[in-house]
């Protein structure tokens, strides 16, 4: 049985901890500096880029080209924060995505997949990261700007629900004292799941079960993927002391190939986020 809150021994826990506040303590009042003439695509056509203007807020996203694209853009989750952040603080907020396509055509598959329509900018010669020389961990690559493009918060509100009340707060004027949480204990026995030969368009499901080890009772405050082909469904009852609760995940594979898929799930729990696993070989017939 896998101890997902006894992972890591206190020292790297403290240097993890080290790090953030280092890069947040470094970054904000920081002044972002903005490139000229990187081009704008909406769903794979060129289109006219958003002018950077002196909004009350701006929130910027860098992403590069290293490693898995899709599970670093998370445009689902983004989706999610640009429709609450229209109904909440319309006209308010500008949304500022920065792409640098190592392969464009793959880019624009993606943002048509997951029906993002909002402008990205194509930074084709990674102008904004030169400029800027941004922190390296992914996470710490989105920003919360005020009208001088100045930093007032770090951390991506797609990849923590956390990250995002904080900045609705400090937009909305509301931001309060830090809040004490009381945190519990999870095991599980199969935090990753290989579900074997797959079909193309076919829906797959799985379930992991979570067990309260602590005192405290448990609670989910959101689960997270990295595509809409992996929907994961949860209750939001607080899980008692000694009791379990299931967490099942829907997959509808899309392309054939190796897959691997994170599911987050966030909530009370010691080093939170907890980070699930669904796996998976996936061919045209499933043979």
């Amino acid at each position: 049985m896998l101890l997902l809150s006894g992972l890591f021994v206190s020292c790297k826990k403290d240097k993890r901890t080290d790090d953030a506040r280092k890069i947040v303590s470094e970054w904000t009042g920081k002044q972002i500096k903005f490139p000229d003439g990187i081009p704008c695509v909406a769903t794979g056509s060129e289109v006219d880029c958003i002018p950077l203007s002196n909004q009350s807020y701006k929130i910027l996203m860098y992403v590069d080209s290293v490693g898995c694209i899709s599970c670093k853009l998370r445009l689902p989750d983004w989706n999610v924060v640009l429709a609450e952040a229209d109904s909440l603080f319309s006209g308010k907020v500008d949304f500022l995505f920065f792409f640098q396509p190592k392969n464009e055509r793959e880019l624009a598959y993606l943002l048509k997949r997951d029906g993002f329509y909002h402008p990205v900018f194509f930074d084709r010669k990674n102008r904004l990261d030169r400029m800027n020389h941004f922190p390296s961990p992914m996470e710490y690559r989105c920003f919360l700007l005020d009208s001088e493009n100045r930093v007032l918060l770090v951390g991506n509100p797609a990849l923590n629900p956390k990250i995002w009340e904080l900045y609705k707060q400090r937009i909305s004027g509301e931001m309060q004292p830090e809040q004490t949480t009381v945190y519990t204990t999870v095991t599980t026995e199969t935090p990753r799941q290989n579900l074997g030969m797959m079909k193309i368009g076919k829906i797959y499901t799985c379930t992991f079960i979570l067990k309260n080890t602590g005192e405290t009772p448990l609670v989910i405050t959101d689960i997270r993927t990295v595509c809409g082909c992996t929907v994961p469904t949860w209750s939001r009852q607080p899980v008692a002391f000694g009791a379990t609760t299931e967490v099942k995940v829907e997959v509808t594979p899309d392309t054939p190939g190796n897959f691997r898929k994170s599911v987050t799930v966030y909530g009370n729990v010691e080093n939170t986020p907890l980070q699930l696993l669904v796996m998976g070989e996936v061919t045209v017939n499933g043979e």
